[in-house]
C-alpha cells in the first residue's frame, strides 16, 4: 500500500515522524515522507529506504518567495501539488495519506479524497491549545498573533476533525478532548511518542551519592519552566551551603537561553548551570548516563495538558527519576507508574524541597527502576507501532 506522510517542517529530522515512516515501511508498506525545503535540499531524497519528496528548491528567488513557497497553509498551491504529484501511483482504496498536525490537514482530505484514498490525521499537538498558551508566555508580532490565533485554529480544527478516517493522538487527554468535541471515539487512537526498548542499548543507570545531576533536553522557552528549575536549585544550594549540591544541564536552543543564563549568574549558580546548545545525539546519551534525575518543569497551561514531550519516556527508560511539575498527563503517569516527584506550578521552593528527597540514592534508583519496569511492560514504541500497523490495516478492509 502507499503511504504519504506530509510533515509541515524540514525533513530530515523529526523523531515521530521517522518512527511512522520506518514502522508502516517495516509492515510491507511503500512509505513517502513530504516535507517543506525551507533549508532548500534536493526535491527528491532517500533516508533509511523511506522516499523523500519536498518542496520546490526557490533559492534564486527573494528571501520571501522561499518564505511564501513553504508556508504551511492548506491552500498553499506549492503543498497541493505536491500532494497531488506524489499521490499518483495511490490506486482507490489502496492508499493512506498521514498528516502530522493541524495546518495541512485539510489539503490531505481534499487530495484523498480525490484518490479515492484514506485520510488520517496524526494530532502531535492541539494547535488550539497551544496557541493560546504560547500568546499567554510570549511576546507575539501582529502578525503572528493573525496566523496563529487560537480562535481560527479552533474553527478549523472543528471543521476538519469529522472529515478525517482516523485521528491518532499523543495521550489520553487529548483523545477525551476531541470525545468532547463531538468525535467518534472509534475514530481516534492513541499511538504517543514512547522509545524503543531498547533505545539506550539495555544501560541500567547506577544511583550512588547524594549529588543531584539533573539534565534536561528540548527547547529553551518560557512555557518549559526552566526558569524555575533553576530558582529551585538556587534555593536547594542555600540548604546545602555548597554549588557541588547540584549540577544541571540544559541541552537545547530557544529564545530563553541568554535569560537563563544571566537567572543562573544573578542566582550565583552559573558554575553549577551549563547550558550545551544542540548536541548531536551521542553527546546526549552521554549527559543522560552521568545524569540522575530528568527535570520536566514545565508551566502547567492548556498545551502541556493536552500532549505529552516524549522526554518524560526517555528519562524514564534511562532510569532517572523524573522532576515534574503539575500537568495534567506527566503527573498521572508519574503517579502511575511511581517513577518521579510532582511539584506545585511555578513554586521554586518546592522544587527545591523535592530536590531534598531526590538526594537520597535509594529513593532516585527506586522510582528510577519503577520507570524503567513501566517502559518495558507499557510506554514503548514497540506496542505502539502494534496500534498504528493495526489502524493502517482497518483502514482497507
Amino acid at each position: 500500500m502507499e503511504v504519504l506522510i506530509v510533515y509541515k517542517e524540514d525533513y530530515p529530522w523529526d523523531v515521530r515522524v521517522e518512527k511512522l515512516a520506518l514502522a508502516l515501511k517495516g509492515d510491507g508498506h511503500n512509505v513517502t515522507v513530504l516535507a517543506r525545503n525551507r533549508d532548500q535540499l534536493s526535491t527528491i531524497d532517500e533516508r533509511d529506504g523511506i522516499a523523500i519528496r519536498r518542496l520546490p528548491v526557490t533559492r534564486r528567488f527573494p528571501t520571501v518567495v522561499q518564505v511564501a513557497v513553504n508556508l504551511p497553509f492548506w491552500f498553499n498551491p506549492f503543498w497541493l501539488w505536491l500532494l497531488f504529484k506524489s499521490s499518483r501511483s495511490m490506486k482507490g482504496n489502496r492508499g493512506v495519506i498521514i498528516v502530522r498536525d493541524l495546518p495541512l490537514v485539510k489539503a490531505g482530505i481534499i487530495v484523498a479524497k480525490f484518490r479515492k484514498s484514506k485520510m488520517v490525521f496524526d494530532m502531535a499537538e492541539c494547535y488550539p491549545e497551544m496557541y493560546e498558551s504560547a500568546a499567554k508566555f510570549s511576546n507575539r508580532s501582529l502578525t503572528t498573533r493573525i496566523l496563529k490565533s487560537p480562535w481560527f485554529a479552533k474553527q478549523y480544527e472543528r471543521n476538519v476533525v469529522g472529515m478525517v478516517d482516523h485521528i491518532l493522538v499523543m495521550i489520553q487527554e487529548s483523545k477525551d478532548r476531541l470525545i468532547s468535541m463531538g468525535v467518534d471515539e472509534e475514530n481516534i487512537s492513541i499511538v504517543s511518542n514512547t522509545p524503543s526498548i531498547d533505545k539506550f542499548k539495555g544501560k541500567i543507570h547506577e544511583h550512588n551519592g547524594n549529588q543531584l545531576r539533573i539534565v534536561y533536553v528540548g527547547f529553551l522557552s518560557k512555557l518549559r519552566g526552566l526558569d524555575l528549575l533553576i530558582e529551585g536549585a538556587a534555593q536547594y544550594i542555600k540548604t546545602r551551603e555548597s554549588t557541588d549540591a547540584i549540577r544541571i544541564d540544559i541541552i537545547g536552543k530557544g529564545e530563553q537561553r541568554e535569560r537563563l543564563i544571566a537567572l543562573s549568574n544573578e542566582l550565583g549558580i552559573g558554575e553549577s548551570v551549563k547550558i550545551h546548545g544542540w548536541l548531536d545525539q551521542d553527546e546526549v546519551d552521554e549527559l543522560m548516563s552521568l545524569a540522575n534525575v530528568g527535570a520536566l518543569t514545565y508551566r502547567v497551561c492548556g498545551h502541556w495538558n493536552h500532549t505529552i514531550p516524549n522526554k518524560i519516556f526517555d528519562y524514564m527508560l534511562a532510569g532517572l527519576p523524573v522532576l515534574a511539575t503539575e500537568v495534567i498527563p506527566i503527573a498521572r503517569i508519574l503517579k502511575e507508574t511511581n517513577s518521579g516527584v510532582i511539584c506545585k506550578d511555578l513554586d521554586s521552593v518546592d522544587i527545591a524541597e523535592k530536590l531534598v528527597l531526590l538526594r537520597d540514592p535509594h529513593k532516585r534508583s527506586f522510582l528510577g527502576e519503577n520507570g524503567r519496569n513501566a517502559i518495558k511492560s507499557k510506554y514503548n514504541w514497540e506496542n505502539d507501532t502494534k496500534i498504528l500497523r493495526e489502524i493502517i490495516n482497518d483502514l482497507h478492509q
